[in-house]
């Protein structure tokens, strides 16, 4: 599927892996409606791309989230494409966690990802077409110790889009849940002690992986996951520089 003229929805666009998708999805020749808490980021962002509209939003507040398929629909008439990047984490072990920072976490990687999704859906119901992507991560396959809180949060938005995703298919519209794993993004600038970059797949890694998805392009998306993890291995036996 050819994305130029499509219009796409990209929550998260003020930094890492949305803002890479952002950039890329605007090269393909997307209509890019871009969607952030940080208003400067997504303002400056939205200078630098053609076709692009920022509105400031926050994921966990409803009416905010309305607000940008509104404004989506308003300007460019429709949404093909949601790219739901807009994520928190939360590495601490049990004991440490406050109900403040659980519930921060829940808002905005479960409620968030809910929120848009079904307003992207009202939407593409409508069109009788769209595709929904969420960018989870591998923690919402697995579990790991010390990030039991965000291991939760992203588990409950995996099983809220593999649900969806057999309601959804009748109406045409897609749904599609990747779980990246170490992105080289500000997720990690409050670990004490930062991943080796070596290791680590860059935001641009992603966001051709997601382009290819949006493209359904099959032969892409295995190019780019067969790239992906060979620079994953050369990483992991020091063979990049």
């Amino acid at each position: 599927m050819e994305l130029k003229g499509k219009v796409a929805v990209i929550v998260g666009a003020s930094s890492g892996i949305g803002r890479a998708t952002a950039i890329a999805f605007a090269r393909k020749g997307a209509r890019v409606v871009l969607a952030a808490r940080r208003k400067d980021r997504l303002y400056q962002l939205s200078k630098q791309l053609p076709s692009s509209v920022a509105v400031p939003t926050d994921v966990r507040v409803e009416n905010q989230v309305k607000r940008l398929f509104d404004e989506a629909v308003r300007k460019f008439g429709r949404v093909d494409i949601l790219i739901n990047s807009a994520g928190v984490g939360l590495k601490a072990p049990l004991e440490n966690i406050t109900k403040e920072r659980w519930e921060e976490t829940f808002q905005t990687n479960a409620m968030g990802t809910f929120l848009c999704a079904r307003e992207a859906a009202r939407v593409m119901r409508k069109q009788k077409s769209g595709h929904i992507i969420t960018v989870s991560s591998l923690a919402g396959l697995v579990s790991v110790p010390g990030l039991s809180g965000y291991c939760a949060s992203k588990h409950a938005a995996s099983s809220f889009l593999r649900a969806v995703r057999w309601e959804l298919r009748k109406g045409g519209i897609r749904v599609s849940i990747i779980h990246p794993y170490k992105v080289a993004t500000e997720f990690f600038d409050d670990y004490a002690t930062r991943p080796d970059l070596r290791r680590m797949l860059s935001a641009e890694d992603i966001a051709r992986y997601l382009v290819a998805l949006a493209e359904r392009n099959p032969f892409k998306m295995l190019f780019f996951a067969c790239l992906n993890f060979v620079k994953r291995m050369a990483g992991l036996l020091g063979l990049r520089g």
